[in-house]
């Protein structure tokens, strides 16, 4: 893993200023943007942290509706009363979607945003030419 900048971004509005800068990524759970930086497939120059700017991992469910916050947990979502009870299958699938430690840390914005888990995606010293990294490449 390559040496990169870290940022705390307590706004909305200050993670979206500092996201403009060349070569910065977002972390939050961190469960996808570390593994991939660690293999090499990501090589951000800054990290921007954005899991303490308030508000964003709210959960307000009615009967007809859920509205979830991006850094919502995962864990967090599938236990919430709401969840369970108005969209239970939203609640399951999510209990279904990783180990109990992933849930714990992954964020639904994260989850949403999460790129291929192809092994030739992740594997970029013996797979150099993979389409989903680099289109057209293979």
């Amino acid at each position: 893993m390559r040496d990169f900048s870290y940022l705390r971004a307590d706004t909305v509005e200050a993670a979206r200023h500092a996201s403009a800068l060349p070569g910065a990524m977002l972390l939050a759970g961190g469960t996808t943007l570390v593994d991939l930086a660690k293999c090499g497939v990501a090589e951000p120059s800054t990290v921007i942290d954005i899991s303490h700017i308030e508000g964003l991992n709210a959960i307000d469910v009615t009967a007809d509706r859920a509205m979830i916050g991006a850094l919502a947990k995962m864990s967090h979502v599938a236990d919430h009363a709401g969840i369970k009870s108005c969209f239970p299958a939203v609640s399951e699938a999510l209990w279904q979607a990783a180990s109990a430690q992933l849930r714990n840390m992954a964020t639904i914005g994260g989850n949403l945003m999460q790129r291929t888990r192809c092994p030739y995606f992740r594997d970029p010293a013996n797979f150099p030419a993979c389409n989903k990294r680099a289109p057209g490449s293979g």
